[in-house]
Order: C-alpha cells, then sequence, then structure tokens
C-alpha cells in the first residue's frame, strides 16, 4: 500500500497525545488513541486549557479498537464530555505478512497476564468473527491456557449471538460461507511457554529484532547501511559532529524484497555464504554486458538491468545489515550469554552460571539482558532457590534503584521469576524430553527441524503446533512428517488436529487444555473443500510471539510438502527486551510522576 499524505485529506499537523497545552491554530481537533485512563485526562487538559483561553476549538475523540464505559465517565468526570464528540475507529487485523497477522495490541502481555485487564478479549474474539464471516466457520478449535479457553467460549456465544440475531433460517446461512478455507484453530497462551522469548532470537530476521527492532515490519537503520538513494543530493557528504546527528531512516521488511524472503527464516549462521552467492550471481549478470554484441543482445540486457539494480540495492542493504549484526554476533559477552543460555535449556545449571549473573549485576550490565538470564534460570530450574532469590532481589534493588521493587514483583506474579516451592517443583526435565526440545544434531545449513531456529532448542509453542497437526516431533523412532506428507499425497486421510496421545505434557505446562468443535448443518462440506487442497491451521498467540517462533512454522509448512498451511495471528510480535520492558513501564512513569 502506498502511504497516505495528510495534508491531501485536510489535516495541518499531526501532534503525539502528551500532557500539557497544545499551542495550535487549527478549529477542529481529532484525537485518535486506545481506551485509556490516562488519556482521557490529558485530553481533558487541553480541553480545559483552550476553554480557559476563550479559544474556540471542534474537539473529535476516535476510540481504536473501541469505546470504553469507564473512559466515558472519565471525561464526564472531568466536564468535558459534552464537548467532544466519541466515535470507533475498528483497526483490528493488520496483515503484515501474506502468512502473518497481528493485532498490534501494545502491551497485551502486561494487560492480560499482569494486570488481569481482559478488554482486548473482546476485539480479538471480533477479530476471528471477522475471518469467519470470511473464510467460512472453523470446525476444530484446540488450545492451551486461561485466557485461550475465555477467547474460544467468547467465539462460541458470538456466534450463537450473530445467528440468534438474524431475521430468518435463510439470513442465518448467509452470515458464514458454506465451506471453511481454516480447517483449525489452535490458541496458546504466551504464559504456557515463556522460555522462547527469554532465549536469543537466531534466525535473520530474529537478530534484526534483537539488535534494531522491528516495529510493524519496519526498521530503522543509519542511512550508510541502506546506501545511496536517488533522493540523496549529489556530493552530500555525511554530517560531521557540530552537525545534527543522523536520522535514522525506516525500512520495509517484507516479502516484497526477494533477497530479504530468502533470508529472513535462515539461522545467521548461514547468512553470510548466501549473500556471497547472491553477489557473484549479480557481478555474473552484469558482466552479461561485454558479451552483448547484437542490437537484441543489448536490448535484453538492458530489459534485465533494472532488475539487477534492484537487487543490487537489496544486497548493500543486507550486506550492512548482516555486518552490523555480525559485530554483535562475533562479541566475547553475546557468545558467552548464549552459551548460558543454551545451557539453561538443556537442563545444565551450575554455581558458575549463578556467579556470571552477580557479575552482570555488578557491572550493571542493562537491566533487560541481565533479567532474561535470570528469568531464563527461573523457569527452566522450577524457580530460584531460596537464598538466591533473596540475594538477587536485594542486589537488583541496591544497583538498579529502589523503583524496581515493583519489577521484581511483576515479574513473580507473571511467573518469569520466583523462588522454588517447598518441596521443589520443576516438570521442564520431563517437557523437554517428552516434547523433543533439545536437538543434539541440528543442522544450520540443511535443517531438518525446527530447533534450527535456536541451534539446538525448538519452542515449546511451535512444538505443541507440530504434535497437534503432524502427531510426531521427528526423531529417532517416530515417522517423520515428509512420510506423513507422502501418505497423505497418496490419498491417505490428514490427521485431525488435536493433543490426543500428548495428555501427559500438556498436564505438565500450566493452563487449560480444551478442544472444542463448531458444528455445521453438514459436516462433510469441510472434507470437500480440503480434499486436494492444503489443509489451513490459524495459530493464535495471545499476549505476543517472536519471530523465530513464526520461521519455525513455516519451516513445519515446508516439511509437510503442501498438506498443511500456517497462518500466525498474534497481538503483537515481541522478544525477550520488549516483554520484559512492559513488566516496568509503569515503575518509569511513576518516577516520572514522582520527580
Amino acid at each position: 500500500l502506498s502511504p497516505i499524505d495528510p495534508q491531501e485529506h485536510g489535516v495541518e499537523k499531526i501532534y503525539h497525545l502528551s500532557s500539557g497545552k497544545i499551542d495550535t491554530e487549527c478549529k477542529s481537533l481529532i484525537y485518535i488513541c486506545k481506551p485509556k485512563i490516562q488519556y482521557m485526562k490529558w485530553i481533558a487538559e487541553h480541553i480545559h486549557a483552550h476553554t480557559n483561553a476563550n479559544i474556540k476549538v471542534e474537539y473529535s475523540l476516535f476510540f481504536v479498537p473501541r469505546r470504553t464505559m469507564i473512559c466515558e465517565k472519565t471525561l464526564e468526570d472531568a466536564g468535558v464530555i459534552g464537548e467532544i464528540t466519541l466515535k470507533e475507529y475498528h483497526l483490528d487485523i493488520v496483515p503484515l505478512e501474506d502468512d502473518l497477522l497481528s493485532l498490534e495490541l501494545d502491551n497485551s502481555f502486561r494487560e492480560l497476564f499482569l494486570e488481569g485487564d481482559t478488554s482486548s478479549m473482546y476485539s480479538i474474539a471480533k477479530s476471528v468473527m471477522k475471518l469467519q464471516t470470511i473464510f467460512g466457520i472453523i470446525p476444530r478449535i484446540v488450545g492451551k491456557g486461561h485466557c485461550a479457553r475465555a477467547l474460544a467460549d467468547l467465539l462460541l456465544r458470538m456466534r450463537r449471538e450473530l445467528v440468534a440475531n438474524a431475521e430468518d433460517d435463510a439470513a442465518s446461512a448467509r452470515i458464514f460461507p458454506a465451506t471453511s478455507d481454516i480447517d483449525s484453530l489452535i490458541v496458546i497462551d504466551r504464559t504456557v511457554d515463556m522460555i522462547t522469548p527469554m532465549c536469543t532470537q537466531l534466525t535473520y530476521e530474529g537478530l534484526i529484532d534483537e539488535v534494531y527492532g522491528i516495529k510493524s515490519s519496519f526498521v530503522e537503520l543509519d542511512p550508510a547501511i541502506i546506501g545511496p538513494s536517488s533522493s540523496t543530493p549529489a556530493g552530500t557528504g555525511t554530517p560531521t559532529s557540530s552537525q545534527a546527528p543522523i536520522k535514522r531512516k525506516k525500512v520495509p521488511l517484507n516479502e516484497s524484497d526477494k533477497l530479504y524472503s530468502q533470508l529472513r527464516n535462515l539461522n545467521f549462521a548461514v547468512v553470510g555464504g548466501l549473500l556471497n552467492q547472491v553477489a557473484r550471481r549479480i557481478r555474473g549478470g552484469y558482466e552479461e554486458r561485454y558479451q552483448a554484441t547484437t542490437v537484441s543482445q543489448i536490448r535484453d540486457f538492458v530489459g534485465k538491468l533494472g532488475g539487477l539494480q534492484a537487487e543490487h540495492q537489496s544486497l548493500h542493504l543486507h550486506t550492512g545489515v548482516t555486518e552490523e549484526i555480525r559485530k554483535f554476533t562475533m562479541d566475547s559477552e553475546f557468545n558467552y550469554m548464549l552459551e548460558v543460555q543454551q545451557n539453561f535449556v538443556a537442563g545444565i545449571l551450575d554455581k558458575r552460571h549463578v556467579d556470571y549473573i552477580e557479575e552482570l549485576i555488578d557491572k550493571q550490565a542493562p537491566l533487560h539482558q541481565m533479567l532474561r538470564l535470570l528469568c531464563l534460570h527461573s523457569l527452566v530450574d522450577g524457580g530460584l532457590k531460596p537464598k538466591y532469590y533473596d540475594t538477587f532481589r536485594r542486589e537488583i534493588v541496591q544497583t538498579y534503584g529502589y523503583k524496581h521493587t515493583l519489577t521484581l514483583q511483576n515479574l513473580a506474579k507473571t511467573g518469569l521469576l520466583r523462588r522454588q516451592d517447598n518441596p521443589p517443583r520443576n516438570p521442564y526435565p520431563q517437557i523437554r524430553n517428552s516434547l523433543r526440545l533439545i536437538v543434539d544434531d541440528v543442522n544450520e545449513h540443511t535443517p531438518n527441524d525446527i530447533s534450527y531456529v535456536y541451534s539446538g532448542y525448538a519452542p515449546i509453542s511451535v512444538r505443541l503446533v507440530q504434535a497437534a497437526c503432524q502427531k510426531s516431533l521427528g526423531g529417532p523412532g517416530s515417522a517423520t512428517s515428509g512420510a506423513k506428507a507422502s501418505s497423505a499425497a497418496q490419498g491417505a486421510t490428514v490427521p485431525t488436529v488435536g493433543w490426543k496421545g500428548w495428555e501427559e505434557p500438556l498436564r505438565l505446562l500450566p493452563g487449560l487444555t480444551f478442544e472444542e468443535v463448531q458444528r455445521t448443518s453438514d459436516p462433510r462440506i469441510f472434507a470437500n473443500k480440503t480434499r486436494n487442497q492444503p489443509r489451513t491451521t490459524l495459530v493464535l498467540f495471545l499476549g505476543g510471539c517472536t519471530y523465530t517462533e513464526v520461521s519455525a512454522l513455516r519451516f513445519l509448512s515446508q516439511q509437510q510438502e503442501g498438506q498443511r498451511e500456517y497462518i500466525v495471528l498474534t497481538t503483537q510480535m515481541i522478544n525477550g527486551t520488549t516483554l520484559l520492558d512492559s513488566m516496568t513501564e509503569k515503575v518509569e512513569r511513576a518516577s516520572a510522576g514522582a520527580a
């Protein structure tokens, strides 16, 4: 989609919503924001400031995605509800890729699993219902987690209400298409697998997210990495130290960049070799001009030139990004942290790892960097031993500030960092073995298992999807998914999505496990629709998902050789740093307010 110029639609200026007075000569102000009480107080401040200055302004407020009674009450208590027109803007699903959809609900993990604020569940359910009205009723819903169960109940209730409100049976039948393009929905709470976000992502796309941060499929990069653009005047040099700092440029990361689509899901260890191959191929393409002697040969080369130049620009971009990331991954500190992470998930915990975390605290390493290791230690060991737990809490508060007492309470409440039970109970070793989370013989160049995305660790969430859809996790003594795909291609029945036979590992994971079947007037329509076509599974993450989990699901789809495709729907894209940042947001606000 091409960007829209706001000025073409009469927008004079765009402001970021904040407290304090807005100096503007505009006679009409339109607020677009999420339904937060704090935002309502800021808007009321603006209206009061204009009223006291005898400035007449027409106010409109669009809630995204919907208005709430508590926000209306806040405006009413402030005495401004009569001065502002209230409306809703139903921004639901944002397609980041053909197989990746996001609701872009910032802080969804914090709201759902820390604050217990389930107001976003309605918006999530409405989005899934919208998909069902377009693509048909999803016949099977399976899920893991308390929020997943609540969402499934809400979906079933919404369907009943839609049908009940129809004028007659014919109108009811027209609400949903007669056939379904999506044969199953798998809903997973983020709290079911909090180990995966704490690990450092090792795919190309994942490391871009770790180093730079990807926001709505855009990344901000230094212009020197991007390379010269047609909009840059000739002879323009880089700014000197006396000039303004270099402003980063936003670069889209999606399937429109063919080279990026090749690189994004690869383990970073093999990216350099592929870039080298592409560089040789492009150089060979340019050298064809020396063999072009006839008019037709020259015309053919000129026709290829535009594509070669686009590929060359893309190669320059990703070579620059790779070089910057390599500086990050070649750092000895990074490599030791990665070694500690991989030891933790493999069940290797000893005193030197504890000493290393204490060393990070003593060096005042970035808080999120230290907390990722500490939370990972807690998650794989059933909590920290009481003496370690008390010591770390004391050292963190003394080193990073007393305000992080609340941060530690937040982490404990969500289960990310807690004290061991008495007697100790640690289900992780059984989960690790039953779900085959650690693969020693992982091949990063020609992977045969999803564990390549973390160089030997398979995400629990994706293993659950694999267990539900493939009924096999690969490995010695189990049928490979490739064999299953071949038998399916020969007319065998594709396995029904569900976790039958996996009750024991599911029992060890937190949250409820459920399966629901949505009945239709003619259940055969689903089988007829999908007999000779790939089946589609919608995987919904409540609380966010990582780019490596998306890469792992894409790998599963490739393994099944056209028998099943996976589409990811998530509340937001996260990594360990952004998840931990969401735990400390209130602390920052409180400290700012105190100042």
